[in-house]
């Protein structure tokens, strides 16, 4: 199984719009990692907070029917009847190991499946249910350093705004920003008892996850007639 938004392309997609709108001086990071030192000069930290459902899940189904040969880890579609190859599908067919499933797509056309093995020209068949939770994703900005009231002014501004809008888009996932926080100050000491500039702010976004699982299809249906004493 695999999600379609993992939470790096989420941070991945705060980042970049926050480095566009923030001076260049600025660092932004992610929070709550170990054993790295915090920057020099202001920076960003980026921390989690929560996630929360926003609505009942929306399924859709995709059965695939194809010929294909196995050689290694590698699947070669020659010919596909119905539907798409789609990466976490598990293969059937015939010679096929039990739990193989299509882990990516290359860019000859070929896929990666999860077990070496070797299977001649066939019709193999690859079915996932697709399950999309849409989510709302809560996460602090802790805005370190000279003028850190001023950039979290900027964040507030921008990231209500269709600006932030078209940058979360050129990200290429499916999340958005819904709104912020109020800023809020809250003064930093440091180990030498001296105050830092910190202003703290709560961006929201909407993203939606889709959870690729494996599915099985009927490859025929018999309809039969039974007797009732």
């Amino acid at each position: 199984m695999n999600v379609s938004i993992p939470e790096k392309a989420v941070f991945t997609a705060l980042r970049t719009f926050l480095v566009s709108v923030l001076p260049p001086s600025v660092e932004v990071i992610r929070a709550q990692v170990n054993r790295v030192a915090s920057p020099k000069g202001p920076f960003v930290t980026m921390t989690p907070l929560s996630r929360r459902r926003l609505a009942t899940n929306v399924d859709e189904f995709n059965d695939a029917s194809l010929i294909g040969s196995i050689a290694g880890t590698v699947l070669t579609v020659t010919a596909v009847s119905f539907g798409i190859v789609r990466v976490g599908a598990p293969v059937y067919g015939d010679g096929v190991l039990d739990g193989t499933t299509v882990t990516a797509s290359n860019p000859d056309g070929t896929f990666t499946v999860s077990q070496a093995q070797t299977v001649a020209s066939r019709p193999l068949f690859a079915g996932v249910g697709e399950y999309m939770q849409s989510t709302e994703i809560t996460i602090q900005l802790d805005v370190y350093g000279a003028g850190s009231a001023d950039n979290t002014q900027i964040i507030s501004t921008l990231f209500r705004d269709e600006y932030a809008c078209a940058s979360f888009s050129a990200s290429g996932y499916d999340v958005q920003p819904l709104y912020t926080s109020e800023p809020r100050q809250m003064p930093f000491i440091t180990g030498e008892n001296q105050y830092e500039d910190r202003w703290s702010i709560d961006v929201v976004l909407q993203a939606n996850p889709v959870v690729t699982a494996p599915q099985q299809f009927a490859g025929a249906l018999s309809v039969v007639l039974v007797p009732v004493p």
